[in-house]
């Protein structure tokens, strides 16, 4: 059987798929079945026409039948059968037709050349060599038996009968040359494409090859390759250098380090790798360099290259990835118990759809829906949301900003009434699906409460004083259901007078109740509310005004000042004892807070009325000792006046006479006693009059008034100029500077400040003193300035230039008392101005001050 021609058994007609060389050769076959089936019942009646019924005739008509036959085996799937009987029915029809013909000159000749061309095409090499070997043996035998006249017939003569049959095996011919130039040109183009194949291929391979180095590279995990013939190691990637531990140039080339530390994951690691030629997520111990073992995961398989088996082998540290497990493992866990065990109502919902995923118990407490109830529904199922427009507010909120904080509702709860809540929720993701995990908090208590002290604050915040206590009487009496409440002050002898006062829910008139031996006394010893039931000892003892044996409850907390000192009391009391928890002591506390308060505004504005009340007697009192004080000064200066100076004038007279009496009889040294004793006479008696200058400055009623300063400045320089003739110094004083002043304390600021000037800047070459106005004063009123470039001072003893008495240089530099600076800033001061002093040493100082306003 031809190889190259398919045959399918079975199939009732061939099928024509594309893309294979022997569908070429099928439709060549078949149109070779339709030319034949076309020809030869022409030739067969083109001889019929020119000879009549003739063996040829007949041989011609039969081979037409024969080439029909095989048509139909064609059709039928009998491919190869097909071939064969058309290659041997050409070949014995060209045979017989050459015989009867009478010579190898006659057509059958070109039928056996048809023959031929046919068995090259659809038949087998070696098949096509015995059709040629026969074709020649063939016309051998026919050329003999010619010669020898031993054949039957003659040459017929030339025709169209002739032209018809050479048409014929031409077309055949024509036909088999095309097939096998199709075949030949889709060979060659088939060669093509498998060449550009080859080459995609070899560049896609190159490619692999390099994003297989790539991976292998910068793969995280440690991988290796080593050959199994040699057992070296010949390539090892970054990871697996950093995970054992062994440099590179260690690893590849040589045998690998013992790497693992049990033998017997070892032996059980090679014995799977020999029999299964794989290895897939095998955990093991691993050994590092440093004996340092570590928890992981291997994988290796074998592959073989050429003639070299190689191992590629991947191992993963698991050692973080099991502590990041674990971790993990503790999360869920502590997340499982906070879910669980939370006072707050949490829910794990799908966000498409809103199913819970997780409920947990505290819902029951929130809305009163078990979680059993809840779990694979949803809110619209269970008809939580009162408004479909809340609940879409809500979940457009949720998807845009990925996350809720504090959103304010009202859910329906199981009973059908409405719940106030508060939801905190946030999206996150469980297996790939956007959930919600969400806080419901119950607020209905807060807004109840919040309701109750709005209330509270609207009744009461236009009271004051007995009207606000009494207000804030009932208000308590009602949130809390009391039946007796007690406002009072503590006062003298351990009573208390009451500002408010309910007796079985009406308001009574003030009153004094005793405290000594009474429910009310162990509340001013305790910090915070007291509560009093039955059965305790404490309300075995009256309660006034209230009937103890009726009384079930009492509550009460001591009103205190800002020392903590009891100032009074507020106390309530039941017939029964109501079930309110710790909402009742959160309330007692808010009222006693808020009473408290107002009961030391109370006390403080008693305080101030009384001030008020003993403000003139103060003031008078004030007063007169400042009069007191003043008649004191005017003693005192005119003790220093007459009482002081008197004896320094006596000095001082029989000082001059003693000069007199001992002129020409005085020894020098002598002469230097006397001219001592009169400087030191001087002296007294300028410091004296210091003194009073000082104190007459105090005295006295300002006259304030617009003043010229550069006039009074003028007119102490000239002053200074008549006292000191020979001084070359350069005055600066702008005309017009103006300020509201006593024109004469301002004269002796200016004498004080400018004769200190003009005396420390005695020592400069050319001194200099300027008056101007500063341009960095304090406030809006105007300031000024007194600048020389004389001694200076340092700053710090600033502290020490305003004190009387007190000197920043020697006597023996400069003269003076200490007096004039004090002197200036009792002036100053007077007119309720500032003045400071600035200086360095050798560079000058410079005194800033102002005179204040009129209103001081």
């Amino acid at each position: 059987m031809p190889k190259n021609l398919p045959h399918r058994p079975g199939e009732h007609r061939p099928e024509d798929p594309s893309g294979t060389l022997d569908q070429y050769r099928l439709r060549a076959l078949r149109r070779l079945l339709l030319t034949a089936g076309a020809t030869v019942p022409v030739v067969a009646l083109a001889l019929f026409l020119r000879d009549g019924i003739t063996p040829l005739t007949l041989g011609i008509s039969a081979m037409s039948a024969l080439v029909w036959s095989l048509g139909w085996l064609f059709q039928r799937g009998r491919v190869v059968l097909a071939a064969h009987g058309l290659v041997l029915t050409v070949l014995v029809a060209a045979t017989v037709s050459t015989v009867l013909t009478g010579g190898v000159r006659s057509a059958g000749v070109f039928v056996l050349l048809a023959a031929m061309a046919l068995a090259s095409t659809f038949l087998s090499r070696g098949k096509m060599i015995a059709v040629v070997l026969y074709a020649i043996a063939a016309l051998g035998v026919i050329n003999w038996l010619e010669q020898r006249g031993m054949l039957p017939g003659t040459l017929p003569p030339t025709g169209w009968t002739v032209w018809v049959i050479q048409t014929a095996v031409i077309a055949m011919v024509l036909v088999s040359a095309l097939a096998g130039q199709y075949r030949l040109q889709e060979a060659f183009r088939t060669q093509e494409e498998a060449l550009a194949l080859a080459r995609e291929a070899e560049t896609a391979l190159r490619a692999s090859q390099e994003h297989f180095r790539a991976l292998f590279r910068n793969n995280p995990a440690a991988c290796m390759v080593q050959s199994m013939d040699t057992r070296l190691l010949l390539d090892a990637n970054e990871a697996y250098v950093q995970m054992s531990g062994f440099p590179a140039e260690e690893l590849v080339g040589h045998q690998p380090p013992h790497l693992w530390a049990d033998p017997a994951e070892e032996r059980a690691f090679r014995a799977t790798l020999k029999t299964h030629g794989r290895v897939s997520g095998m955990h093991a111990r691993g050994l590092r360099r440093d004996g340092s073992c570590f928890d992981s995961m291997v994988y290796a398989e074998m592959i073989q290259q050429g003639n070299e088996r190689l191992m590629i082998g991947m191992v993963l540290d698991m050692s973080a990835d099991g502590r990041s497990r674990k971790a993990l493992e503790q999360s869920e866990e502590r997340f499982s118990k906070a879910f669980s065990f939370s006072p707050l109502g949490m829910v794990i919902c799908r966000l498409r759809d809103g199913l819970y995923l997780e409920v947990n118990q505290a819902n029951e407490r929130v809305l009163g829906y078990r979680a059993d109830e809840l779990l694979g529904r949803t809110p619209q199922d269970m008809h939580i949301w009162f408004s479909e427009t809340d609940r879409l507010a809500y979940t457009r909120q949720l998807q845009r900003q990925g996350q809720v904080l504090g959103y304010a509702t009202r859910l329906r709860n199981r009973q059908g009434g409405a719940t106030d809540v508060q939801l905190w929720s946030q999206v996150i993701e469980l297996n790939g699906e956007a959930c919600e995990l969400s806080y419901t908090i119950n607020v209905s208590e807060e807004k109840r409460r919040e309701a109750l002290l709005m209330s509270v604050a609207e009744g009461v915040s236009a009271q004051t004083g007995a009207a606000y206590f009494l207000s804030l009487a009932q208000h308590l009496a009602d949130a809390i259901g009391a039946d007796g409440v007690v406002i009072g002050e503590i006062g003298a002898q351990d009573r208390i007078d009451t500002l408010a006062l309910i007796h079985e829910g009406d308001l009574q008139p003030n009153r004094s109740l005793t405290l000594q031996n009474t429910t009310y006394a162990p509340m001013l010893l305790q910090e915070g509310p007291l509560f009093i039931e039955t059965g305790s000892r404490h309300l075995q003892r009256p309660c006034p005004p209230f009937d103890h044996t009726l009384v079930e409850g009492l509550a009460g907390m001591a009103l205190r000042d800002a020392d903590g000192s009891p100032v009074g009391l507020l106390a309530v009391v039941w017939r029964q004892m109501p079930d309110m928890g710790d909402k009742l002591q959160a309330l007692l506390t808010i009222f006693a807070s808020r009473c408290n308060a107002e009961l030391l505004r109370l006390r403080r504005d008693r305080e101030i009325s009384q001030l008020q009340a003993t403000l003139e007697q103060r003031v008078a009192r004030r007063t007169e000792q400042l009069q007191y004080l003043n008649r004191e000064l005017e003693t005192f200066s005119y003790s220093v006046s007459h009482d002081l100076k008197s004896p320094l004038r006596s000095i001082d007279g029989f000082l001059h006479l003693l000069r007199e009496q001992l002129a020409g009889r005085l020894t020098p040294q002598d002469e230097d006693l006397v001219q001592r004793i009169g400087n030191a006479v001087a002296r007294m008696n300028s410091l004296i009059n210091d003194l009073l200058a000082l104190a007459r400055v105090s005295q006295g009623q300002l006259q304030r008034m617009d003043v010229n300063l550069s006039e009074l400045a003028e007119d102490v320089i000239r002053q200074e100029r008549h006292r000191d003739p020979t001084r070359e110094i350069e005055v600066v004083i702008p005309p017009g500077l103006m300020a509201n002043c006593d024109p004469r304390l301002a004269h002796i600021v200016l004498e004080n400040l400018i004769g200190n000037a003009w005396k420390y800047s005695r020592h400069q070459p050319v001194a200099r003193i300027e008056l101007g106005r500063c341009m960095h004063a304090q406030g809006p009123l105007p300031g000024f300035f007194v600048r020389d470039n004389g001694a200076g001072f340092e700053m710090s003893r600033a502290d020490r230039l305003f004190k009387p008495f007190t000197r920043l240089h020697s006597p023996s530099e400069f003269e003076g008392s200490g007096i004039g600076l004090a002197t200036v800033r009792r002036i100053i001061e007077r007119h309720g101005g500032q003045i400071r002093g600035e200086g360095k040493t050798g560079e000058g100082a410079m005194f800033c001050f102002s005179f204040g306003s009129d209103a001081s």
